[in-house]
């Protein structure tokens, strides 16, 4: 049976590599501003600079050319997802003057849990002599947006760089708790949710060649309050690290000085209370880490931590993990990876069921080659897509039914999980490529943008 299965990989590989879409996707109508809306030029400009980007209207690009004040936003020392979206507003509604302010949905955070997620992301050298990190984003298929966001360097007086360039991407479903407006960009609504994108960035590479993806975790979240330190929100991790940081180092140092905070609260469990996440940083000089956080305190594991501590879980009742084959890549999914959180219970923990599986399969393909292409790469991310790649699947799922009612699930074609997006990025070429919704025969190749 294994070789079976990797002789259908190698099969998959050859039909796979190598497709990229260069096809111009259908034209996204030129927003048009609504009345009663005054937005900054720098807003509108932001706005008016949306495209889609594949084929079916999922996946979309946009440059952020206002200025989104990302100190302030921290000055506010938020704590919850809440505080954070108020500090947001008030930067972006501040010079807008605009009346239009019920932006996202509900408070109802049981519409965003963890079981409700995937993702896999992973880290090798590439055989150009840069570093390739790959990606899935996995997540229910709600008619919503990904956008990728393009931020420009920005210098001081002096001609210091202050904010690198970046690329990333953002789930507009979770700042909508999944609401679909059938006039897109076109109404107030969505067209101030994609002001607040550039804060939500959820992976990404700054022109450093800084690399980074997150994967969210379940069980106590992260919340430090060490005295003289401002909150960082772990879902502004990724924005505020790629600004800021050209290495890897440089990103665990700055994690430092900051009260990590984890925002998704949810009483979908009493044991669960809060959704964690855990980072993947890669940089230009192959350094690559995950770093994550227990018992409040920030752990930082390379090749050797991964392919060592995590033999197998102390508790019997638990499934066993296992570690990855070698230690010149990195591979996180949804469960944790330090070795002081072997005792961390299970349960029904379908993203850490599932993250197994997936840690298994990329394991696997890495450890047949000494380098990646990106197309190499995105190969990878297809063999690792949730879409009924479980047996066990439907089991799964119908146990998870009695916490959280979500779908009547009779068969595997009505699998609520799947992969959003697939994203490669690749620190050499200072390029990504996108698959959307796991049609990977189209693949998007786009640029870092501001250079």
């Amino acid at each position: 049976m294994r070789k079976l299965f990797f002789a259908l990989m190698a099969i998959t590989a050859i039909v796979l590599t190598g497709c990229k879409d260069d096809t111009p996707a259908s034209p996204q109508p030129t927003p048009i501003k609504p009345s009663g809306v005054t937005w900054t030029d720098d807003q509108w400009k932001t706005i008016q600079s949306l495209r889609q980007v594949d084929n079916m209207g999922y996946l979309y690009e946009m440059n952020c050319l206002f200025d989104y004040k990302i100190q302030e936003v921290l000055d506010a020392n938020t704590k919850d997802l809440p505080s954070l979206i108020d500090a947001i507003k008030n930067v972006i509604l501040k010079e807008s003057k605009t009346n239009f302010t019920e932006i996202l949905g509900g408070g109802n955070m049981d519409t965003i849990c963890a079981h409700c997620g995937g993702c896999t992301c992973f880290s090798m050298a590439g055989t150009n002599g840069g570093y390739i990190l790959g990606r899935n984003y996995d997540f229910p298929p709600a008619d919503d947006h990904t956008l990728i966001v393009h931020t420009p360097q920005v210098k001081d007086a002096s001609g210091n760089i202050t904010r690198y360039a970046t690329v990333g991407t953002c789930d507009l479903g979770i700042l909508t708790q999944f609401l679909n407006e059938e006039n897109g960009y076109q109404t107030p609504r969505m067209q101030e949710l994609a002001l607040y994108a550039p804060y939500f960035i959820l992976d990404g590479m700054n022109d450093q060649g800084l690399m980074s993806g997150l994967m969210v975790l379940e069980y106590d979240g992260t919340y430090q309050q060490e005295s003289g330190k401002t909150n960082l929100t772990n879902a502004m991790i990724t924005r505020v690290i790629l600004d800021n940081c050209a290495t890897v180092e440089q990103a665990i140092a700055m994690l430092g000085k900051f009260n990590i905070v984890s925002i998704f609260q949810t009483s979908l469990l009493s044991t669960i209370p809060w959704i964690d996440m855990h980072f993947a940083f890669a940089d230009k000089n192959g350094d690559r880490a995950i770093i994550e956080w227990t018992e409040n305190t920030m752990r930082v594991l390379r090749g050797d931590d991964l392919k060592t501590q995590c033999r197998k879980q102390t508790n019997p009742e638990s499934p066993q993990i296992k570690p990855q084959t070698r230690e010149d890549y990195v591979i996180a999914t949804n469960y944790y990876l330090s070795k002081d959180a072997m005792d961390f219970p299970i349960g029904i923990a379908l993203g850490n069921e599932m993250g197994f599986w997936r840690h298994d399969v990329v394991d696997s393909l890495l450890n047949l080659t000494s380098g990646l292409t990106a197309q190499k790469a995105m190969d990878i991310c297809y063999a690792a897509r949730i879409m009924k790649n479980d047996p066990d699947c439907i089991a799964k799922l119908k146990a998870l039914m009695e916490y959280r009612p979500l779908l009547d699930v009779d068969n595997k074609n009505d699998w609520p999980w799947i992969t959003i997006w697939s994203s490669v990025y690749d620190n050499k070429n200072m390029s990504v490529l996108f698959c959307s919704r796991e049609d990977f025969t189209r693949r998007y190749e786009l640029g870092l943008r501001y250079k």
